[in-house]
């Protein structure tokens, strides 16, 4: 447990660089002339917000996506942590996607000194996924998900490198009940499978062993080589095999009595965090105070609920594993983390349970 004090030290930021509506980022207008103007597109005005936030597994690299649908990459300063005075943070490389991101992806191997593995992906709506790296203008390949009956393109909601195995040059994509796999060096070409989540779309029964239905909008792969899917209606789904093999289990993540529990309703999956022990997972939603987490080795089982999150948005607000600690931001600007203990065995060595409600705030 980190002790905390004395409070975090500000090492650096991006200040008020983008602290403006969409349009004025996208060098359209000036702040005056927007205020001059009459007849306004709303989309434009509105604020340019961070909707995400990753890094690199080297640690060196920030990837942003942005209301203005630009996606940054910050490189930060070597002297980042030594130095006495905050850096302003500058973006190395910005690039601009012609619609809004569902989801990004950074390379799990991602290495600044090797050129070859800083890439991401970015799943534009109506349009096929992109790879993308800091040092290329333009656009290495894209990776066309296409309806067979309508022809069109469709954008993964969710993307997920697969840095299970010796595989990590293919990644997921989870779509409507639908999650394909595609292989980073097959450009402009189709999936190498694509497997339905449930059998027929037009299927009513969902659950109890047949599958589960919505849109897959979250992706998660355990050290044991299950790969977990959530969906936006509040479904889960766990497939053994590095995520190529058979169906572990389907459940509904809404299906317990969450007013006598005090979870309240959720209004879809955002994201997936397995513990490295692989035994538990934590389940994060939209429109919800808290994050559960849930016993895989009893499928459907929840067994704890980390409370006071202040997530009631349907944005996606992210949570992240530091040390043995979950922490998650909310609404009001304010870092959380429950104070926890472990669930797994001693050789695990990790997963947590709440003890109580209490919770820290910086």
């Amino acid at each position: 447990m980190q002790d905390l004090k004395r409070p975090p030290r500000l090492v650096g930021s991006t200040g008020d660089l983008y602290n403006s509506t969409v349009e004025v980022r996208r060098g359209h207008k000036t702040g005056k002339e927007i205020a001059a103007s009459t007849n306004q597109d709303f989309v434009q005005q509105e604020s340019n917000y961070f909707k995400s936030a990753q890094w690199s597994a080297d640690g060196t690299t920030v990837l942003t996506s942005s209301a203005d649908n630009i996606l940054r990459t910050f490189i930060l300063p070597p002297d980042l942590l030594s130095a006495s005075l905050s850096h302003v943070l500058q973006p190395y490389a910005s690039h601009i996607l012609p619609s809004p991101a569902y989801a990004v992806a950074i390379h799990p191997s991602y290495d600044l000194s090797t050129p070859n593995t800083a890439l991401y992906l970015a799943s534009p709506s109506s349009l096929p996924v992109r790879l993308i790296s800091p040092f290329s203008p333009g656009i290495l390949a894209s990776y066309p998900l296409i309806n067979p009956t309508t022809e069109a393109f469709i954008a993964p909601h969710s993307l997920l490198f697969d840095a299970y195995g010796d595989n990590v040059n293919h990644f997921f994509a989870g779509s409507e009940s639908e999650i394909s796999i595609f292989d980073i060096n097959r450009n402009g070409e189709v999936p190498l499978s694509r497997m339905k989540t449930i059998p027929s779309r037009r299927k009513k029964i969902v659950g109890g062993g047949v599958g589960m239905k919505g849109i897959v909008s979250a992706l998660a792969m355990s050290s044991e080589g299950i790969l977990a899917a959530g969906t936006f209606g509040r479904w889960l789904g766990l497939y053994d095999s590095g995520g190529r093999g058979g169906t572990a289990g389907v459940f509904e993540v809404g299906k317990l009595d969450d007013d006598k529990d005090g979870v309240g309703d959720g209004a879809g999956i955002t994201q997936l965090v397995w513990s490295p022990c692989g035994r538990y997972l934590c389940v994060v939603e939209r429109g919800n105070e808290g994050t559960g987490v849930w016993d895989i080795r009893i499928t459907g089982k929840r067994v704890s609920w980390l409370r006071g999150r202040k997530a009631k948005t349907m944005q996606r607000l992210s949570v992240e594993v530091v040390g043995s600690e979950l922490w998650s931001g909310g609404t009001n600007g304010i870092v959380r983390m429950p104070y926890l203990r472990q669930l797994c065995t001693l050789q695990e060595a990790f997963w947590l349970r709440v003890l109580g409600s209490g919770m820290r705030e910086d």
